[in-house]
């Protein structure tokens, strides 16, 4: 039966696994949820507006189904949206979508039927008679799927009240912590003029690189006094170079003219930052947590009518990833700045070297398991081939049982079932090597493993003092 408790569970070992961790909390350590939202938690009004709304996920399919824009982005009703997603993911069969919707219809709304072209109209209406009937809200959504822990991701400039707020709500009972996301402090980022400035207000005055980074310690000191555990932040490519003070003095002059800057002043500026930030994260405390790989926003004419994170992002290339990693990593370690990290790639082809990298600056002498942490599979390589892929290289370069496991990654509160989904694969994925004879039928061991992999290895990775 499609999407009962034997969904991706490939013999009685992967059910047995599976029993383990279905019933575990989620320790959502990286998502983009608006705080603001889930204090005020104000119910949902249509199905549209929670599922589709944002979600470039599914935009993107649509497209590729022959969706019209104004059925996806623009003006058109909730129901010629929603039977535009639903004739999509009839036919989506092989892209995680098709098992994130069945799973987020099944374990949410409780709905098993296999959404299509002809059913949609009836789910459309249950779905939303559903939403009224629970007057269905973010907290709702999140003590549903018995959340613990949310990490947000937050502007270096935010005065994070919201999250002050939900800690002063003695009615709920999530830990919602910031994350420092500080992207546009680089100076290829569009907006870098502009939050210099805001910056400058926040602070204090900046005309030099020691100055903004005195500017940046103020806001990660303020985050981390406010309860933040990890900082996040996204890179194109991984690069290494070797500025001066002097270099990067005059670079923020030359990028606060907005002056046109070089390739290899863009790099200068990316290690200089990057090598004072993760040591400003390891002085207070943050886990680093580094996206990199993404080619954004490639469709001009797109990107002129719907604006950026619309769907239009591709798996970038780069080359050097080695050495340049491996330099900048050794930086950090000879200045005893290395902290602790999670490194997400986008782009599969590059996940041995990750790995293998990763694994030569592990030694410290604090004792952390897998201190640097190859993160899971991100984006366009979350999905069942994705994920396998992650786990394999992982176990084959590191040690899969210090993993960190899943994070949910969504602006959506629906998404929390792509948790569940990764369980099962994990359950499978070792029931596997049970079934198979590769490791002992040991399930108090195994199961042992797969529970850390699914919370426990996170929960203890992200909180302070832990390792």
């Amino acid at each position: 039966m499609f999407m009962d408790d034997h969904f991706m569970l490939q013999n009685k070992a992967s059910l047995e696994l599976y029993q383990r961790v279905k019933d575990l909390p989620i320790y959502d350590f990286h998502c983009h949820l608006d705080p603001k939202e889930i204090y005020e938690d104000q119910p949902f009004d249509n199905i549209v507006d929670l599922w589709l709304g944002g979600d470039h996920y599914k935009w993107r399919l649509m497209r590729a189904n022959g969706v019209t824009e104004d059925k996806i982005t623009g003006q058109a009703s909730n129901e010629a949206k929603f039977k535009a997603w639903a004739e999509t993911v009839g036919q989506a069969i092989g892209n995680p979508l098709f098992h994130f919707t069945h799973l987020e219809l099944s374990q949410v709304f409780g709905i098993q039927d296999h959404l299509n072209g002809k059913n949609w109209q009836d789910i459309y209406h249950k779905l939303n008679d559903y939403i009224e009937e629970q007057s269905l809200s973010p907290r709702k959504l999140i003590d549903q799927a018995k959340v613990d822990f949310i990490g947000t991701t937050d502007s270096p400039l935010d005065d994070l009240k919201w999250h002050q707020k939900l800690k002063d709500d003695p009615t709920f009972h999530v830990q919602v912590d910031p994350t420092f996301r500080p992207d546009q402090a680089f100076v290829s980022h569009p907006e870098f003029p502009d939050f210099l400035n805001k910056l400058e207000v926040a602070t204090h005055s900046i005309t030099s690189f020691a100055d903004f980074s005195q500017a940046l310690e103020a806001r990660i000191k303020y985050f981390a006094q406010a309860g933040a555990r990890a900082s996040d932040l996204s890179l194109g490519q991984i690069v290494y170079e070797d500025p001066s003070q002097a270099d990067l003095d005059a670079l923020l002059d030359k990028a606060r003219r907005q002056e046109d800057l070089t390739d290899l002043e863009v790099d200068q500026w990316q290690t200089g930052l990057l090598l004072e930030l993760c040591r400003l994260y390891k002085k207070y405390g943050l886990v680093t947590q580094i996206h990199f790989g993404a080619l954004r926003n490639n469709s001009s004419k797109f990107f002129d009518r719907v604006g950026p994170d619309a769907g239009f992002d591709s798996m970038g290339t780069q080359s050097k990833l080695a050495e340049n990693l491996n330099a900048f990593l050794n930086e950090l370690e000879a200045r005893n700045d290395l902290p602790k990290m999670v490194w997400y790639n986008l782009n599969p082809a590059y996940n041995t070297v990750l790995a293998n990298t990763l694994a030569n600056f592990q030694a410290n002498d604090q004792g952390i398991k897998s201190q640097l942490q190859f993160g899971a599979a991100w984006w366009f390589a979350d999905s069942k081939t994705g994920i396998l892929d992650q786990l394999e290289v992982l176990g084959n370069q590191g040690l899969l049982s210090n993993f960190v496991g899943m994070l949910t990654d969504s602006r959506s509160f629906l998404s929390y079932p792509r948790h569940d989904y990764f369980r099962r694969i994990l359950s499978s994925y070792i029931g596997t090597w049970i079934d198979q004879e590769e490791i002992p039928a040991d399930f108090d061991w195994a199961g042992a493993i797969v529970q850390d992999i699914a919370y426990k290895n996170a929960k203890n990775f992200f909180e302070k003092g832990e390792d």
